[in-house]
């Protein structure tokens, strides 16, 4: 500990909030906060606060649930995580079609790649970032009413981020404290700590600066709109195609269970991300299409979710984009020759017949119980066969090593799902049959 007035030597927490003294009272006092408390902030503002703050909880929220570092994980509850909270927020103004501000959101991401290189060069910033972020929950309790009044907002709608322990918040905060200042930290580790605390309110400074005032060139729409976590890829200028492409995402999510059971929330947004990203290909030639979707399709299929996934939600984001636009079906159908592609590229190596075979096959296995569970568990499983054929690298590994997770399926489940995988590998074509359908 380090001596402060009179000799006495300073707790972490004390030397963290004498040393960000100067950098909290900037933050403060930017435009940002003077027009809330006039009530002439833009919902932009608001909203873009959200998303900025959602970029940086994703990336920080992510290293602190993966750091290796005991004493990182001391402090870490994942009870303290925000990420629900902000995603609460943004699905409640998400029907408004509020446009980013691609200065903030340059901000925001800039921080986060800065926090990712941190994160794994040295671990205990990550003690400096949520000290920042933790420590604002006390303030935000009294800027609440400021944002309800500014806004007209009500209960806990658009506000949920802001009110994340309630009643508890004081004890929380003190409880938070204790786990900090109990670590033991030397001097020199202590260093790092307070470094990026004062590196994260520089860093939210930017960010607030650049949420309020703003031009209005600055508005657009940005994939962080969508999935504050999927970076700088485009999405449809048209408000119509976003929103036509976050119903697609969702219908999609809906129909295959498996989704959510594998994935959870964090995968939605990535889903949503995903097919508005889809949607921006239709001005494009269909070779080119075809080409950018056999892309991902081989991502995906890597990462456990096989082509067949991809192949619905395409059929599902162009009757969605038809829907809302009617005039460029022509244009949104192109987005259908790439969809048929992935599914011709597996019955170059296990037909249809043999497909539904095998599928039945697993199902009656596992009994109407688990295959009600899990009901596309058969057909994901052959698809994976074939994807890994045609090429996707992965493909049966990242999916078997799920559905055989012992700690999730019985015996008799794994079973089936190894046989299933034997069966199909020996029925499929490893060199492209000349018809799929025979």
């Amino acid at each position: 500990m380090k001596p402060g007035l009179y000799g006495q030597q300073l707790t972490l927490m004390e030397e963290l909030k004498a040393a960000t003294f100067l950098s909290h009272a900037r933050l403060q006092t930017t435009p940002f906060f003077e027009a809330l408390a006039a009530c002439q902030l833009p919902l932009e503002s608001y909203v873009g606060q959200l998303r900025g703050l959602s970029i940086i909880h994703g990336v920080l929220e992510q290293a602190l649930e993966s750091c290796p570092d005991e004493r990182v994980a001391s402090v870490w509850a994942d009870d303290m995580r925000k990420m629900p909270l902000l995603q609460r927020d943004l699905r409640y103004f998400e029907p408004r079609a509020v446009a980013d501000l691609k200065e903030a959101v340059e901000a925001a991401l800039n921080t986060a790649e800065r926090l990712r290189l941190s994160a794994r060069e040295q671990p205990l910033a990550l003690l400096g970032w949520l000290y920042v972020l933790e420590g604002s929950t006390l303030g935000a309790q009294g800027l609440r009413s400021s944002y309800a009044r500014a806004f007209l907002l009500t209960g806990e709608d658009g506000l949920a981020y802001l009110n994340p322990y309630g009643k508890t918040v004081h004890t929380r905060w003190a409880q938070y404290q204790q786990r900090m200042n109990t670590l033991g930290l030397k001097a020199e580790e202590r260093g790092p700590v307070v470094e990026a605390a004062n590196e994260m309110f520089l860093w939210l400074e930017s960010i607030f600066r650049r949420l309020f005032p703003f031009s209005p060139e600055s508005r657009t729409f940005l994939v962080t709109s969508i999935n504050p976590e999927a970076g700088r890829h485009p999405v449809p200028a048209d408000p119509r195609e976003v929103q036509a492409s976050l119903r697609a995402a969702d219908a999609c999510w809906e129909r295959f269970p498996y989704f959510e059971q594998r994935y959870g929330e964090r995968g939605r947004r990535f889903a949503r991300s995903d097919a508005a990203w889809l949607a921006t290909l239709c001005p494009y030639e269909p070779a080119r299409i075809i080409q950018q979707v056999a892309w991902l399709s081989r991502v995906l299929a890597g990462r456990g979710m096989p082509t067949l996934l991809l192949q619905v939600q395409l059929e599902i984001l162009v009757a969605q984009l038809a829907g809302a636009i009617p005039g460029k079906k022509s244009e949104y159908d192109k987005l259908l020759l790439a969809s048929a592609e992935l599914q011709g590229a597996r019955r170059r190596h296990l037909t249809d017949a043999q497909a539904d075979a095998l599928t039945a096959a697993f199902h009656q296995s596992v009994g109407p119980g688990w295959s009600k569970q899990f009901p596309h568990a058969g057909a994901l499983l052959v698809c994976a066969v074939a994807d890994e054929m045609a090429g996707a690298h992965g493909a049966v590994d990242n999916l078997r090593h799920w559905m055989t997770d012992a700690n999730r399926f019985p015996t008799e489940w794994i079973a089936a799902v190894e046989k299933t995988l034997v069966q199909a590998r020996a029925q499929a074509c490893p060199t492209p049959a000349r018809d799929g359908h025979q």
